[in-house]
């Protein structure tokens, strides 16, 4: 989970950093193992490159021992290396955003496999509650790394955000509403002041902490990813959104600013 992707110029917004929460099960030491599932969000800490973390957000689904997760609306990743995000992880890609995760659970012991667009790594190590960690390593053509990871399940994604946003017609005072459905599905209502005035509703989905969603404003489109960061080692601030425009413009996703939880 090295370098060679998209840089973010300020913070996190994509990760693999990564939501949607459902139930999660894990092993039992009767002999059925049972596989995680629900949104994680998985920190894989690098040996090999100085500063470099990769944020692995899932949506996974269990099947007896079996977990898996696969494709851009189940499986996101960016890896930030000394304060710079690269969207879809830093490693070159053939096939960039098609990733993958699949797992195996044997007692307290996890197998996993994550597939970078198409640069594959493993890792094992052990389940607790909701928490996984342990090591992984690849050796891919166009990337190898190694490290230690640690998998968290989290929360769906809801609650009210307020804070500025700097579109590039003008700042809005905004709050947002945070509804996860079913199907990982999400719904935004946005009270938005400022340069634009009204009550808009943008929807979309959520892949563990990162969010997509869409709808227009005052007949404009728009189209918009966020992070949502409940310690702000990412974004600085705990609790927080950081938004960003889902269009790329010279390589780079314009940061809106941050929304905070109520």
């Amino acid at each position: 989970m090295k370098t060679t992707s998209v840089a973010l110029v300020s913070v996190l917004l994509l990760s693999v950093g990564c939501g949607g929460g459902s139930s999660s099960s894990n092993s039992s030491n009767s002999g059925s193992s049972q596989g995680i599932s629900g949104s994680y969000e998985f920190a894989a800490k690098s040996n090999t490159t100085s500063g470099a973390t990769t944020l692995i957000e899932a949506n996974l689904s269990a099947n007896g021992a079996q977990s898996n997760a696969s494709g851009p609306s189940q499986v996101q990743t960016a890896t930030n290396v000394n304060g710079t995000w690269y969207v879809n992880g830093d490693c070159a890609s053939s096939s960039a955003g098609q990733n993958s995760i699949t797992g195996t659970v044997t007692g307290s012991n996890i197998t996993l496999t994550f597939n970078e667009g198409g640069n594959v790594f493993t890792g094992q190590g052990t389940v607790s509650g909701t928490t996984v960690s342990g090591t992984y390593s690849g050796t891919n053509s166009n990337c190898s790394d190694a490290g230690t990871f640690t998998g968290t399940q989290v929360p769906s994604l809801a609650g009210t955000f307020s804070g500025t946003l700097n579109f590039p017609s003008g700042s809005d005072q905004v709050t947002a509403t945070l509804t996860e459905g079913s199907g990982n599905s999400l719904t935004v209502q946005a009270t938005l002041s400022g340069i634009d005035n009204g009550t808009f509703t943008f929807s979309g989905s959520a892949v563990a902490n990162v969010m997509f969603v869409s709808g227009s404003v005052n007949g404009n489109p728009f189209a918009l990813f966020g992070y949502f960061d409940s310690t702000g080692t990412y974004t600085g601030t705990p609790n927080s959104i950081e938004v960003f425009d889902d269009n790329l413009v010279n390589g780079i996703y314009a940061n809106y600013g941050l929304l905070v939880k109520q």
